[in-house]
């Protein structure tokens, strides 16, 4: 199960107790991890080694290393959210509803209509694919088989379900590692991927001068919807701030004018949801066109210094 689906609870509990030092030690784990992200960027074709154990080390390996680059990142889970969906396909069809609920928590039912192989109740579906943010046109609900409060699918449906949430799981992990010191004995690998990888967009800061200034001018109105929309997205993905230090901001800028508890829970919710979706605020100009009556809260000495 760890070898097939290393990106599981417990695939993740087990290779923490391995000895880390051994991992970047040995030549094989390193080789194979280098492999595997230029096999994801296809410069390499990428065959799994015959060991099992260093197949499993690798893994998490290169994750790390694909953690320093989003385009990386992207490529790295897509190329490894392939050979899960390959192995879930080859499993029984009464094992499958098991290996979904131990790898993602989502839960399936075989279906009694002749039609179609499994059910899920709606609402565990909804909750599914709001989890792991499946926006694609293919999991909407309008084109599935839904009849009264159950969502029915094909054996198809399912491994494709299942390779879909692989991809998900793996770069929302790949995306906390971010968080991780990056050891040393990496940095040979990541130099030598680099060249092969596209460079990365540096983002201006120019259009979002007002918002550095809008937070030195607390607002009574319009605070839950200028966090949401502007602060939140602004200091974790502008500023890049730490989510305690962007949570620290906002709430300094909304207590000037009184703070709940809800409030608090509602900013670290925002903090963390501009986070994991990478989500950039408005313009200036394109808060005036999108958002007009945000932009009407704004106040006045900030709109006259950057209109």
């Amino acid at each position: 199960m760890m070898i097939r689906y290393p990106f599981t609870p417990s695939s993740r509990r087990f290779f923490d107790k391995l000895p880390i030092e051994e991992s970047f030690s040995s030549a094989e784990v390193l080789r194979q991890a280098e492999n595997r992200l230029l096999g994801a960027i296809k410069r390499h074709r990428y065959e799994k080694h015959i060991s099992e154990l260093i197949e499993f080390s690798s893994f998490f390996v290169s994750a790390l290393i694909a953690s320093q680059d989003q385009f990386l990142g992207q490529k790295f889970s897509e190329m490894e959210s392939g050979t899960p969906k390959d192995f879930f396909a080859s499993e029984r069809t009464q094992d499958k509803p098991a290996i979904l609920r131990e790898c993602f928590d989502v839960r399936i039912l075989l279906s009694d209509m002749p039609s179609y192989m499994y059910s899920i109740p709606v609402v565990d579906y909804l909750r599914g694919t709001t989890k792991f943010e499946m926006r694609s046109q293919r999991w909407k609900l309008v084109n599935l088989s839904l009849d009264k409060g159950i969502v029915y699918l094909s054996e198809n449906d399912v491994n494709d379900f299942f390779g879909d949430l692989s991809e998900k799981m793996i770069y929302g992990g790949v995306k906390n590692l971010r968080k991780a010191t990056f050891p040393k004995q990496l940095e040979g690998i990541r130099e030598r991927i680099v060249p092969y990888l596209p460079p990365q967009k540096v983002r201006s800061t120019r259009g979002y001068l007002y918002i550095e200034e809008l937070l030195g001018h607390p607002v009574a109105d319009g605070r839950h919807r200028l966090t949401w929309l502007v602060l939140a997205p602004y200091l974790v993905n502008v500023k890049n701030l730490e989510e305690n230090d962007a949570v620290d901001r906002i709430r300094a800028f909304v207590a000037a004018r009184g703070e709940t508890s809800s409030m608090k829970r509602f900013i670290e919710y925002n903090v963390k949801r501009a986070k994991r979706n990478g989500l950039m605020p408005p313009t200036l100009i394109k808060l005036k066109s999108e958002h007009p009556d945000i932009y009407a809260l704004l106040p006045r000495e900030i709109v006259q210094k950057y209109r």
